[in-house]
C-alpha cells in the first residue's frame, strides 16, 4: 500500500498526554505525572502497532510490545533503580531489539519505534555525550532505511521524502520519551523537595534572630553572669564588692530584659516575607515541554506540506498545484502558531485572551484544506481536540474533544486514499482517528504537565513563606516565653540576694550560686530560642522551678510521677512551667504553691496552684485566650501540641491546668524543640 507519510511517528508522539486528561485533579501530583508517561508509551504502542496493520504487516505488533518493555521499565518508580543500576546492559538489550526488526520486516517497519533507544540514551547517559550518540542514532537510522528500502534514484523526490521522514519519526518519539519523563522527573522532584525550601528559609531566619539577639542580649547575658560569679568569689572577703557585683548583675538583666521586649515586639510586627526564588529545574518545565511540543508540531507541518509537495513532484496519488502547496504551508504555519498560542497563555491566565475567537479560527483553518487535499490534513484534528479539551470548559470541552475526534473517520470515508483495500482502508481510518487522540492528548498532557509544575514550585513557595512567618511567631514567642523569663528571674533573684546581704543573711552565698546557675540556664535558653540546641530539659526545669520558689520563702509540694522521656509534649510544657512560676514570683503573695506532672490515659498532665492572688485573665478557671502574651502564648503552644490550658481563681485559689497528648507530633517544618503554632 502507499504509506501515509510519517505520521506514525508523531502518532505517538501525541499520546503524551493521555496520562493527563485521565487523571484526576484530587490525585497525588506525582502519580499523576508518572501515570502520563506510562500511558504515553501504551498508546505509542498500540499506534505503531497500527500503523503496521495499516500498511499490511499485522506482525510487527509483537515486536512493538517488545520494543516498549524497557521504555517502561525505566518510567515506573519500582523498576527505575534497575535502569540506574545497569543502563548500559539495557540500552544494549534495547538496541539489539530496535535492529531486530529490520531484518524481520525491511522497509515495512514503521520509522518511531527506533527513536525509543534514543530517547533512553538521552534519559540514562550524561551530556553531552547523550546527544552525540543522539545524532549518530539518528545518522544510522537513516543510512539503514536507505539500504533496506532501496527506493528508486529516478524519483529523488522520493528519496527525499523517505529521509526527512526517517529523521522526523524518530527524532520526535525520542524526545516525546525523554521530554514527558523529565518533566515527571521535576514533579516528581519538586514534590519530593516541599520542604527543602522551607526549611532552607527556616534557617536563614534562624541565623537572622541569632546575631540579632547576640547583639541585644548576648553581650549584657555574658556580663551578667560574669558578676554573677564574681560576686561568688568575693562575697567571703569583700561584702560590699560583692553586693556592687549583684547590683550590676540585676541592671545587666534589665537591660537585656528591655532589648528582649523589642526583639519579641519586631519580630511579631515583621510583615510576611515576600517570596522566594524559584527553582532552576521548574522553571526550565515550561521550557522543555514548549520544546517537545514545538518539535511534534513543526514535524506535523513538515509532513503535511511534504505530502502534498511530494505528489507536486511525482509521486502516486493526487496531483497538486504549485498553489495549493503555497496554500497548504500557510495553513501548516498558522495551525503551529494557533496551537503555540492555545498551548501556552500568559502566566496566572488558564486560557489566553481571545481564545474563543482563535479556536474558531484554528477550528476553520483545520478543515479548509480537506476538499482539496483529502486525508493529508486530518492529523490537524488531533491538535485541534487538544485544544478544545484546554480552552472549552468541562464538561463540553470533552464533548467538544470527542466531536472532533469522530469527524476523522467520517472525513476518511467521504474521500479515503486510493488504492487500499476494504481491510487496510479500515485499518488507516482506525489508525487516523488513534492518530487525533493521542496528538490531542498530547497537546492536553504537555500543557497540564508544565503548568502543574509551576504550580508545585508556587505551593512550595507559599509554604516556604508561612514557615518563614510561623519561625518569626515562633522567635517571638520563645523570646518572651524562655529568654525573657529567664532574665526577669535573674533580675528577681539578683533583688533578693541584695536584700538578703543587707540583713546579714548567711544564705546569700547560696543564693549567689543559684543566681550564676540561672545565669547559665538564660544564656542556654538564647540557644534554644535560635534553634541551636533541641532537647528541653523538663525535670530540669521542674527542679529549677521548685528552688526558685523555695528561694522566695514560697512552701512548694511537687510531684513528678510522669515518666518523662524525651518529646514534643514534654518540650510543650518547659514554657508552661516558667510562665506560671514567674507569675506567682511577680503577681502573688502565695504562701504555698503545687507543682504536680502525671501521665494518664496517655496524655501529660501539668498543674500548677498557689494560695496568692493573681492577675491572670478571668475570675473562674478557663480557658486562656490566644492574644496577647504570656498566658495566651501558652494556650497557643498547647492548642498547637493537640492540647488544651485553662487557668484562673477559683475563691483563693489560682491555678493552671495544661493537657498535652504524649503521641504530639512536632509543627513541621521544625528543627528547635520549642513548639510553635502554626500562622
Amino acid at each position: 500500500m502507499v504509506r501515509l507519510g510519517g505520521v506514525s511517528t508523531w502518532a505517538g508522539a501525541a499520546s503524551a498526554g493521555a496520562a493527563g486528561s485521565a487523571s484526576g485533579s484530587e490525585e497525588p501530583a506525582v502519580r499523576r505525572a508518572t501515570r502520563l508517561v506510562a500511558v504515553v508509551l501504551c498508546l505509542l504502542a498500540i499506534s505503531e502497532a497500527g500503523y503496521g496493520v495499516a500498511n499490511g504487516a499485522p506482525g510487527e505488533a509483537p515486536m512493538v510490545v517488545a520494543m516498549v518493555i524497557l521504555p517502561l521499565l525505566y518510567v515506573v518508580p519500582a523498576t527505575r533503580p534497575l535502569w540506574l543500576r545497569h543502563r548500559y546492559v539495557l540500552l544494549a538489550v534495547q538496541a539489539a531489539l530496535t535492529c531486530l526488526p529490520f531484518a524481520l520486516f525491511g522497509g515495512n517497519w514503521a520509522e518511531g519505534p527506533s527513536g525509543w533507544l534514543a530517547g533512553l540514551v538521552l534519559l540514562t547517559v550524561p551530556s553531552p555525550a547523550s546527544w552525540l550518540a543522539f545524532a549518530a542514532l539518528v545518522a544510522a537510522e537513516v543510512a539503514v532505511r536507505a539500504g533496506v528500502v532501496g527506493l528508486p534514484s529516478a524519483i529523488p523526490a522520493a528519496a527525499t521524502a523517505a529521509a526527512i521522514w526517517t529523521v522526523i519519526a524518530f527524532a520526535v518519539d525520542a524526545l516525546v520519551l525523554f521530554g514527558l519523563a523529565r518533566l515527571a522527573d521535576l514533579i516528581t522532584a519538586v514534590h519530593a523537595a516541599r520542604d527543602e525550601l522551607a526549611e532552607a528559609a527556616i534557617t536563614a531566619e534562624r541565623l537572622r534572630a541569632a546575631e540579632s539577639l547576640r547583639a541585644a542580649v548576648g553581650d549584657r547575658l555574658t556580663a551578667a553572669a560574669g558578676r554573677a560569679a564574681a560576686a561568688l568569689q568575693t562575697i567571703a572577703g569583700s561584702q560590699p564588692q560583692a553586693r556592687e557585683y549583684i547590683a550590676e548583675t540585676a541592671t545587666a538583666a534589665r537591660q537585656a530584659l528591655d532589648e528582649v521586649r523589642e526583639v519579641t515586639t519586631r519580630y511579631r510586627d515583621t510583615a510576611i516575607p515576600e517570596a522566594v526564588p524559584a527553582r532552576a529545574g521548574v522553571t526550565l518545565a515550561p521550557r522543555l515541554a514548549q520544546a517537545v511540543l514545538v518539535a511534534v508540531l513543526c514535524a506535523f507541518a513538515v509532513q503535511y506540506v511534504f505530502d502534498v509537495a511530494a505528489n507536486l513532484n511525482g509521486l502516486p496519488g493526487a496531483n497538486f498545484s504549485a498553489t495549493v502547496v503555497g496554500w497548504t504551508s500557510a495553513n501548516a504555519v498558522a495551525l503551529v502558531a494557533l496551537q503555540l498560542r492555545h498551548s501556552w497563555p500568559s502566566r496566572g491566565a488558564r486560557r489566553p485572551r481571545g481564545w474563543q475567537v482563535t479556536l474558531g479560527l484554528q477550528l476553520l483553518l483545520t478543515y479548509a484544506m480537506f476538499p482539496v487535499t483529502g486525508w493529508r490534513p486530518l492529523a490537524a484534528c488531533g491538535f485541534l481536540a487538544g485544544s478544545a479539551l484546554l480552552l472549552i470548559p468541562a464538561p463540553l470541552g470533552r464533548i467538544a474533544f470527542a466531536a472532533v475526534i469522530a469527524s476523522v473517520p467520517a472525513l476518511w470515508a467521504v474521500k479515503p486514499l486510493p488504492g487500499l483495500t476494504p481491510p487496510e482502508s479500515l485499518g488507516a481510518a482506525i489508525y487516523l482517528s488513534l492518530l487525533g487522540v493521542v496528538l490531542g492528548l498530547l497537546v492536553y498532557g504537555l500543557t497540564r504537565l508544565a503548568w502543574l509544575a509551576v504550580q508545585l514550585e508556587d505551593l512550595r513557595t507559599e509554604l516556604a513563606r508561612k514557615a518563614v512567618l510561623g519561625e518569626r511567631l515562633r522567635v517571638a514567642r520563645d523570646t518572651h516565653d524562655l529568654l525573657g523569663l529567664g532574665l526577669s528571674a535573674i533580675a528577681m533573684k539578683a533583688d533578693l540576694i541584695g536584700r538578703l546581704m543587707d540583713r546579714g543573711d548567711a544564705r546569700a552565698s547560696t543564693e549567689i550560686a543559684e543566681l550564676a546557675r540561672i545565669c547559665a540556664t538564660a544564656r542556654a535558653d538564647m540557644r534554644l530560642v535560635t534553634g541551636e540546641d533541641r532537647d528541653l530539659p523538663l525535670d530540669a526545669e521542674f527542679a529549677a522551678a521548685r528552688d526558685v520558689l523555695a528561694s522566695a520563702g514560697i512552701n512548694v509540694r511537687a510531684s513528678l510521677s510522669a515518666d518523662l522521656v524525651p518529646g514534643a509534649a514534654v518540650a510543650v510544657l518547659v514554657p508552661v512551667i516558667r510562665e506560671a512560676v514567674t507569675n506567682v514570683l511577680k503577681h502573688s503573695s502565695a504562701s504555698y504553691c503545687v507543682l504536680e506532672l502525671t501521665a494518664e490515659a496517655g496524655s501529660l498532665r501539668l498543674l500548677i496552684s498557689n494560695d496568692g492572688s493573681s492577675d491572670a485573665e478571668g475570675a473562674p478557671l478557663a480557658a486562656v485566650g490566644r492574644s496577647g502574651s504570656g498566658l495566651g502564648n501558652l494556650a497557643a503552644r498547647v492548642e498547637a501540641a493537640g492540647g488544651h490550658l485553662v487557668a484562673g481563681r477559683n475563691g483563693g485559689q489560682f491555678s493552671l491546668v495544661a493537657e498535652i497528648p504524649l503521641a504530639v507530633q512536632p509543627s513541621a517544618p521544625r528543627q528547635a524543640a520549642s513548639p510553635q503554632a502554626r500562622p
